[in-house]
């Protein structure tokens, strides 16, 4: 929020929520301050974990998750998720409902 108040057009999330940063974008955009708020307070639990907690793996395992694709490998030097991190990026994702968890179920 802070980006676009500053001036941004526009935002690069990771593949894990593109269709649930785009209302924070598109209400901002038209001046619905208050509704883009909202909709930024509904994702930034999964995004503060995903950028603190996982990285890049949270796209993976929650593309994994989804049917997305087949392996939430990662290449050295990072390492899979421990498992309870894992639990709670999904957890997070289940109540944020973004398009990559259920896309190819």
């Amino acid at each position: 929020m802070a980006d676009l108040d500053a001036g941004a057009t526009g935002t690069m999330p990771s593949a894990l929520l593109p269709d649930l940063i785009k209302p924070v974008v598109t209400h901002h955009l038209a001046g619905r301050k208050a509704e883009a708020a909202a909709a930024y307070a509904g994702i930034l639990p999964l995004i503060n974990y995903e950028n603190r907690q996982c990285g890049l793996r949270a796209c993976k395992t929650v593309m994994m998750e989804g049917g997305v694709i087949k392996s939430d490998a990662v290449r050295h030097p990072l390492e899979a998720l421990h498992p309870a991190t894992r639990a709670g990026l999904l957890d997070l994702a289940r109540e944020a409902k973004p398009l990559a968890l259920t896309w190819g179920k």
